[in-house]
């Protein structure tokens, strides 16, 4: 999967332990580690057996970034470099750091970009992975209200070709030995620059990205397919950790998730701004494709594939029809999770109109799942 680590991973561990789906010490040495390709060491190895690079400081770094992009922590960073500790909470442009890195990145670049007819701020620090704030600081001479033509200093922070791990939880154990967890490695690559603007309600699609067709997955209608690129690896890797975790080798039929451009999206309401995504829900094997009957579905897999994207982190709603989630909350008893847990995944029982849970009631959806993915953080012309 190609995930790096970066600045959400404490929010995705927050949930992941929120939720309950990872024992502390598992969910910290996932913090510390990314699955790598064959020319990245094993995360697992000490200190001395990882790579060793030169990180050069680009301007307004910091070192949390700067420990999440090489899978490594603050501390070992201070522990590695004297000038750190000559000059505690001092990081300066041009300053060369040693790094025994578990993630090896390729490294950051300075190049000018010529700003193209159409482009925003928002969609330029996209592309290039970096925050929209330090592209900004990197260039204040610059109008806000650009034209085309005009260049910009970019400090390009390139993603990591590397497999992210992701976390598979299984029941828990009868004897009350707490849940045990296996971890896959998965490649996605997702183009960059795919960004949400505007509500899912009254938004759109910038670069949009389409999603892969894929063995995890059928994609109902591929022109119905696009999402934001934050979105579009988040539905890959849910369902990764959902086929991991589940072991369900049924079909899974992707439907609905935004227009190439998003805009209005009839029958939709939403889907507007490429963060929604339909999923139709699990069926037990045997049962009619079509069908409508709460009985034809598996609720246990079903219960598995909210888990995974509440696992994920950045599921802000997960819509299921209020007299569907009674079965959805019988699967997670049955899976074992806690009492806490399900309180703060699912809605029922109680009232529709509450405003608890992850899974929430929207009518009509039956057999369907509607999962929509919260704004990043960098793409402040994305609202919830």
């Amino acid at each position: 999967m190609t995930r790096p680590t970066n600045r959400r991973l404490p929010r995705v561990l927050g949930w992941i332990l929120a939720y309950g789906l990872l024992p502390a010490a598992a969910a910290q040495a996932e913090g510390l580690a990314a699955a790598n390709d064959a020319a990245t060491p094993d995360p697992g190895k000490s200190a001395a057996e990882r790579t060793v690079v030169e990180h050069r400081v680009v301007p307004y770094e910091t070192l949390d970034e700067i420990a999440d992009r090489y899978g490594v922590t603050v501390k070992e960073l201070e522990a590695w470099n004297k000038v750190l500790k000559r000059q505690p909470g001092t990081l300066k442009a041009g300053w060369e750091l040693k790094v025994r890195a578990r993630v090896v990145p390729p490294p950051r670049r300075k190049i000018t970009y010529v700003v193209r007819s159409g482009d925003t701020w928002q969609e330029i620090a996209a592309k290039h992975n970096v925050p929209e704030g330090d592209l900004h600081r990197w260039n204040r001479g610059v109008a806000r209200q650009f034209k085309a033509g005009q260049k910009l200093v970019v400090y390009t922070n390139p993603r990591p070709v590397a497999a992210r791990k992701v976390a598979s939880v299984e029941p828990i154990d009868p004897s009350g030995e707490g849940l045990g967890v296996s971890v896959t490695p998965r490649v996605f690559d997702v183009p960059a620059g795919g960004v949400s603007i505007g509500t899912p309600n009254r938004g759109r699609l910038s670069g949009g990205v389409q999603l892969p067709e894929s063995d995890l997955y059928k994609v109902r209608r591929p022109e119905e397919a696009w999402g934001s690129s934050h979105t579009i690896r988040e539905i890959q890797e849910a369902i990764a950790g959902f086929r991991d975790a589940s072991g369900f080798d049924g079909e899974l039929v992707i439907g609905a998730i935004s227009l190439e451009h998003g805009g209005r999206f009839r029958p939709h309401r939403s889907h507007q701004s490429g963060r929604d995504v339909d999923i139709r829900l699990p069926k037990r094997r045997g049962a009619d494709p079509k069908s409508n009957d709460p009985g034809d579905i598996d609720w246990d897999a079903a219960w598995k594939l909210v888990e995974a994207f509440i696992a994920q982190g950045d599921a802000e709603y997960i819509f299921l029809d209020y007299s569907r989630q009674r079965r959805l909350l019988e699967a997670a008893k049955r899976a074992g999770a806690s009492a806490d847990t399900i309180e703060k995944a699912i809605q029922y029982p109680r009232s529709r109109s509450t405003n608890n849970g992850v899974v929430r009631h929207a009518e009509g959806h039956l057999i369907h799942i509607h999962v929509r993915v919260q704004c990043p953080r960098d793409q402040a012309r994305c609202e919830s």
